[in-house]
């Protein structure tokens, strides 16, 4: 009984940390937009979102030197899927999710875009230095287009503006830190809880450590929506989604020797990928029309409970074709 004591008090321990450190990150992160005149979209799809998918980059790093690139391309489409799936899934679930027409109108058009490019740079079944640099590419010319297409719009809480710039700059690198340290202390937690209990590897990889390399991000969405920042939310989803494909995608050609691609990624997840990203996108259009001219549409419930649907069925499949060939 005694060595379960440190698994549980690190997965207490871990979940009370990320969750402070969640909802701190999203408050510094809001406050250094203003401070520095930049959107909170841009902070959400830069800083929020590219620092919540530094799991998912190393963990692709990790593997693509270690020859584990089936592990590389796995990661970055698995953790898309369970980002739409499973976070904005939740979000939606949580609260309706009122979004800027202007947001849909620009960023959710280009994950769309970049995700037809990665499929398309995918499509001849391998991924080599050239495939990988194409995407190190795009990511270089998304980089240049965020930064000179955001800028200061939005009126923040002033509960939001009560810290200085220094002290803004530091709690947002400390709290991004804290976020992805008890990640990492709440799976391993976990991990040592499920084998524990006679829990299978094969189980703990389908779910624990997949869910585990989800956990900023989630942390950082649940805590936008409790503080009514929804395009931060949706920035952080949009892109950190953006950032698996381009950048952490990148790396199996980059550092590898070159690989041929699993069919199950092109027959299986590519197209499950793109099914759940367009639930939201079905929902944003139908909203547009019905609510005219407004400057707000909003993802309800039924959309977040259609994409955990989507979710589940996905995992379902997949557990299901894991056991038939076992």
């Amino acid at each position: 009984m005694s060595a379960l004591l440190l698994p549980l008090l690190a997965v207490i321990g871990g979940f009370l940390v990320l969750s402070f450190s969640a909802d701190r990150l999203i408050a510094s992160a809001a406050t250094l937009a203003r401070h520095f005149g930049l959107s909170i979209v841009f902070i959400g799809m830069t800083i929020v979102a590219f620092g919540t998918s530094a799991p998912e980059l190393l963990v692709s790093a990790v593997a693509a030197a270690n020859g584990a690139d089936g592990l590389s391309v796995g990661n970055a489409i698995g953790s898309n899927i369970i980002n739409t799936g499973l976070v904005l899934g939740i979000c939606a679930l949580v609260t309706p999710l009122m979004i800027s027409r202007r947001f849909l109108k620009r960023e959710f058009p280009i994950l769309l875009l970049v995700m037809t490019y990665a499929a398309l740079v995918l499509m001849g079944g391998t991924l080599g230095w050239p495939q990988g640099l194409a995407l190190l590419g795009a990511m270089i010319a998304y980089g240049v287009y965020l930064g000179r297409s955001h800028n200061s719009d939005e009126e923040l809480e002033v509960e939001f503006l009560t810290i200085g710039k220094a002290r803004a700059l530091a709690e947002t690198g400390l709290m991004l830190v804290l976020l992805l340290s008890s990640s990492q202390v709440m799976v391993w937690g976990s991990v040592e809880l499920a084998r524990a209990f006679g829990v299978s590897e094969l189980v703990i990889g389908l779910t624990v450590i997949a869910f585990g390399t989800s956990l900023p991000e989630l942390a950082a969405a649940v805590a936008g929506v409790r503080r009514g920042l929804y395009d931060m939310t949706l920035a952080t989803v949009v892109g950190s989604n953006i950032f698996n494909l381009l950048g952490v995608l990148a790396f199996p050609g980059l550092i590898g020797d070159g690989m041929t691609l699993p069919e199950p990624v092109l027959a299986r997840d590519v197209p499950a990928m793109f099914a759940l990203t367009l639930i939201p996108g079905l929902f944003f259009v139908l909203a547009r029309y019905r609510h005219g001219r407004a400057p707000y549409v909003p993802m309800n419930r039924l959309a977040g409970l259609l994409l955990l649907l989507g979710f589940a069925g996905y995992m379902g499949l997949l557990t299901l074709e894991v056991m038939a060939g076992m």
